[in-house]
């Protein structure tokens, strides 16, 4: 992978906040935006089990995701287009290192509740009535309008972080 397009790929997994998730359940499509970090070649989000994507996605053996830089300018469009496996997180070290990285991404929320979002293991369950889920992509297209030709390709995420 060339450098600067490791270097969009990177700078993308970091800034962006929201990863679109896609499934469907007896041809009906549904699409939600969920809050991500990214670890260890995984993306991660916490999401109420009884949500529609995740009541969709337990049903489905794969699923597909985006993430998208916001762009006013066509060939400024860059991002990745994904499939993959759904997985409730259940290992409460990695659970441990997920929160710490989602509040340090999302830093409202250590402002709006405190340190006990950290140290309180069961905050978002309690608070948000959520779990910690997984995203595990298979398959990662990156897609950049900026090449005039090529303008997706298949990527290996292990490249990236």
């Amino acid at each position: 992978m060339e450098k600067k397009v490791k270097d969009k790929s990177t700078r993308l997994i970091k800034e962006a906040r929201v990863m679109t998730l896609a499934v469907s359940d007896n041809d009906i499509p549904w699409s939600s935006p969920v809050y991500f970090v990214f670890h260890g070649n995984n993306f991660y989000f916490f999401s109420n089990e009884n949500a529609r994507h995740i009541q969709y996605a337990e049903n489905q053996k794969i699923i597909s995701a985006s993430i998208f830089q916001d762009s006013d300018q066509m060939d400024l469009i860059f991002g990745f287009q994904m499939s993959g496996k759904l997985e409730k997180v259940s290992k409460k070290a990695l659970y441990l290192t997920i929160v710490k990285k989602y509040v340090g991404k999302f830093s409202f929320l250590k402002q709006i509740f405190g340190a006990q979002i950290i140290e309180n293991k069961g905050f978002f369950l309690e608070k948000f009535k959520s779990h910690l889920y997984c995203f595990h992509p298979d398959i990662v297209f990156l897609s950049d309008n900026s090449k005039t030709t090529d303008k997706r390709e298949k990527i290996d995420l292990s490249k990236i972080d």
